[in-house]
């Protein structure tokens, strides 16, 4: 009888094991894909109209469990430098900082938790990641103020979700906010859309 028990749970064992590996297998476990979108500056301040052009992203992502995958993310982002806008108190008086632009290139890697309802996947993510800034010149008189072409580490918190419009193809939409330890600190709140594709 002890037997007959050991070779049942066995075969419920080998079932299971079965079912998960055919769920695993129908799984695309690997994504590539692109975004694009804008910036929102909120270091200072928040305001719904900050919402800027542009930023673009391309990712890779890998599913390391059907609720968790891992992405690497390389971006770029189009923005104000630190100081503009600002009025900055100098031995000479105050200075209002005129506008001058830069990119602020980065990559992250990224831990998601995914929910999956039909046809849509959620997601929220956190990570960490390498960010540099590279600024355009100041006008004349403003070298001072620019910022360094520097790298400096951060991380970034977000939540997206996937359309999926095919077996291996889907609409992301994704919102990240992302914090820079430079100085004066920098904070961005990103919203962006794009495709992924899924193999």
């Amino acid at each position: 009888m002890l037997t007959w028990k050991r070779g049942l749970l066995a075969c419920l064992a080998f079932a299971a094991l079965a079912s998960s590996a055919e769920v695993q297998a129908q799984t695309p476990m690997f994504g590539l894909g692109g975004t694009y979108g804008s910036v929102n500056d909120v270091s200072n301040t928040f305001n719904l109209d900050g919402f800027k052009p542009s930023e673009w992203t391309v990712f890779f992502d890998y599913r390391v469990e059907r609720t968790t995958l891992l992405r690497i993310t390389f971006g770029s982002m189009w923005t104000e430098q630190a100081l503009v806008g600002q009025t900055v108190n100098t031995p000479q008086g105050p200075v209002f900082v005129p506008t001058a632009k830069e990119h602020v290139n980065y990559l992250t890697v990224d831990a998601s938790y995914l929910y999956a309802q039909g046809f849509y996947t959620g997601g929220i993510f956190g990570g960490l990641g390498g960010y540099q800034y590279n600024p355009e010149p100041m006008p004349p008189g403003y070298e001072a103020f620019q910022d360094p072409n520097q790298k400096y580490f951060g991380f970034n918190l977000g939540v997206d979700g996937e359309f999926r419009v095919s077996k291996n193809a889907g609409i992301v939409l994704r919102l990240t906010y992302h914090y820079l330890f430079a100085t004066p600190r920098r904070q961005f709140f990103n919203a962006a859309a794009g495709l992924v594709g899924r193999f």
